[in-house]
């Protein structure tokens, strides 16, 4: 899939703010994408992740926690 056909899927735990937005906007043009999708996930506690392609970008709450229980 060429990169200007990539579609970013973001999931966070509530509707984003204009800052959080704005962040993502430019973290996902950096890697080649120009089209994102928002899935609100509130399983996830907080936090976002992005996947672009077959990339996962984890910065969940949820992800977080289980690497210090783990690390335990």
């Amino acid at each position: 899939m060429a990169k200007e056909q990539l579609v970013a899927k973001v999931v966070v735990s509530e509707k984003p703010d204009d800052d959080i937005l704005r962040m993502v906007a430019e973290f996902v043009k950096k890697r080649g994408c120009y089209k994102t999708e928002y899935i609100i996930d509130p399983d996830i506690l907080g936090g976002i992740v992005i996947r672009i392609g077959d990339k996962v970008y984890d910065g969940s709450v949820r992800s977080r926690l289980e690497t210090i229980r783990q690390s335990i």
